[in-house]
């Protein structure tokens, strides 16, 4: 399933897993109304039960490539593991992989329903026999399994990731768990096993600079309040402006590097962010 991996203390840091880069244009098989925000889209064909779906990679995402103007899908061709678009001009956005069922070969993604972005739309749109291109995933970030304390935080974007880490088979931790959302029960969150304990601090509050502080506030207290006060992780996605507020209560608390992962899915005005290249600052 894998080509290569960048070793790192399985205890300690994040490792990573590369995968050979597939392109495959699946079809809608059917869709589910997960809130008034949130709708799940399951896709089927082409391989799409074969997608990469590892242990202790939440944050996993494909590229998804959106039909053009007249409704037709493209997928790049793949030369020596290099993807070439030969023109493309069209649009792709990144979205989490939420499930993968290889019995059924089936691919599952949830996303945000906003009239104000293409992706958003075809997710408004989608209606099963719907077609739409999937790259990826290229890599996974495989997190450390054997912390006492993990502290989560999500925003609508990057619930569905959440989501996944929370039905992680065999959890055995204490979670803090930190989600905002403009709207009450945005999304469906699994309850981890009966090994693990969780602490919720659900917030609703539109968008803007201030749930930066909001969630910042809740990092740091679950930080001096944890009952692993050395054995502790950290993982947050959402937007860039927001996360920046929590990386710095993250070094406000001496948090070491290799124990937390920040990741700017997307930024206010910017269209189609790079996330991999939104920087630590």
């Amino acid at each position: 399933m894998s080509a290569s991996a960048v070793p790192a203390d399985p205890r300690l840091g994040v490792s990573t897993v590369m995968h050979p880069l597939a392109p495959r244009i699946l079809e809608v098989a059917r869709v589910e109304e997960l809130s008034p925000v949130m709708r799940r889209v399951t896709l089927t064909g082409d391989r799409a039960g074969t997608v990469p779906y590892l242990p202790w990679a939440a944050a996993d995402h494909v590229k998804l490539v959106l039909p053009d103007a007249n409704g037709d899908v493209s997928v790049p061709r793949i030369e020596n593991g290099r993807a070439f678009w030969d023109g493309f001009t069209g649009v792709t956005r990144d979205y989490t992989v939420r499930a993968v069922n290889p019995d059924a070969n089936e691919l599952t993604i949830d996303g945000v329903l906003h009239e104000h972005g293409p992706a958003g739309r075809w997710f408004l749109d989608a209606t099963p026999g719907a077609r739409i291109g999937v790259l990826g995933p290229r890599g996974s970030h495989l997190y450390p399994p054997s912390y006492g304390h993990y502290v989560l935080v999500a925003d609508e974007t990057a619930l569905p990731a959440l989501g996944r880490w929370l039905d992680q088979p065999g959890l055995s931790a204490h979670f803090t768990v930190v989600t905002v959302a403009a709207v009450p029960d945005a999304y469906p969150l699994p309850e981890p096993g009966r090994r693990s304990t969780v602490d919720w601090r659900r917030h609703v509050a539109a968008d803007g600079p201030d749930r930066g502080p909001l969630l910042a506030q809740d990092v740091s207290d679950a930080l001096r309040t944890s009952p692993a006060p050395r054995d502790v992780f950290v993982w947050a996605a959402g937007e860039a402006g927001v996360m920046k507020s929590v990386r710095g209560a993250l070094r406000e608390q001496g948090v070491p590097r290799h124990a937390f992962d920040i990741d700017g899915y997307w930024r206010t005005g910017t269209a189609d962010l790079d996330h991999h290249a939104v920087s630590d600052d």
